[in-house]
C-alpha cells in the first residue's frame, strides 16, 4: 500500500489548521549522528506520534538512508513546520542540511531553536534531561511507558531519550510562538 498522499490531500491538511493556529501540525526532530528522534504535534496539547529512525553506517548499516526516511516522515505526517535544535557539529549540520533539503522538496518550513529557547521553555529543571523528560510525561502521559529509568554515571544515554529531546523541542517551539519568541527560520 502506498503511503504517499496526493497533492490535494496535502493542501487540504494544510488548509484546515490555518483556520485555528492551535492546530498547527509540527514535526519536532532530534538529529543524532546515527539516528533521529521525532515527535509529531497537532497544536501544543496534542501529541500524535513519536519514535526514532536509525541511519547508521558501517558493518551494521541500515538499508534505507536518512533522506528517504525523512521524506517518509513528511509524507506520513504532513507537517506544516519542522523544528529542531540548532546543530553544533559538522556531522549534525550535514544531517540538518539533508532534513532541510527534504523539507524544501515538500515545501515545509524549517525552524531552528536555540539553546536559550529550550532553557526558557523548561525553566526550573536545572538542565537535567531526566527532569525534563519527567515533565514531558506529566504533560503527555502516553509517553510514560517509554520514559527511561534514571541512568547511573557509568551508563550511556538510553536510546529513547532522543524521543524526549524531540518532544522538548516541539514544546519549546509552541512556548516560543506563544510568547512571541520566533525560532530561526531556515527555509
Amino acid at each position: 500500500m502506498d503511503t504517499r498522499t496526493s497533492r490535494s490531500d496535502r493542501l487540504l491538511y494544510q488548509l484546515i489548521p490555518m483556520l485555528d493556529l492551535d492546530l498547527k501540525r509540527v514535526l519536532a526532530l532530534d538529529p543524532r549522528p546515527r539516528s533521529v528522534g521525532f515527535a509529531v504535534f497537532q497544536g501544543p496539547g496534542d501529541l500524535l506520534d513519536w519514535g526514532k529512525r536509525s541511519f547508521r553506517g558501517g558493518v551494521n548499516a541500515v538499508r534505507v538512508p536518512l533522506g528517504p526516511k525523512i521524506a517518509r516522515l513528511f509524507d506520513q505526517y504532513l507537517p506544516e513546520v519542522v523544528v529542531a535544535k540548532q546543530s553544533k557539529t559538522g556531522r549534525l549540520q550535514a544531517i540538518m542540511d539533508e532534513i532541510k533539503r527534504q523539507a524544501n522538496m515538500q515545501k515545509v518550513s524549517v525552524r531552528l531553536l536555540s539553546d536559550e529557547m529550550l532553557a526558557r521553555a523548561f525553566a526550573g529543571t536545572n538542565d537535567n534531561k531526566q527532569q525534563i523528560a519527567s515533565r514531558i510525561t506529566e504533560q503527555f502521559p502516553e509517553l510514560l511507558s517509554i520514559l527511561p529509568p534514571k541512568r547511573k554515571l557509568w551508563q550511556s544515554e538510553d536510546y529513547r531519550m532522543s524521543i524526549f529531546d524531540a518532544a522538548a523541542v516541539g514544546i519549546a517551539y509552541f512556548e516560543g510562538t506563544k510568547a512571541g519568541d520566533p525560532a530561526v527560520p531556515t527555509s
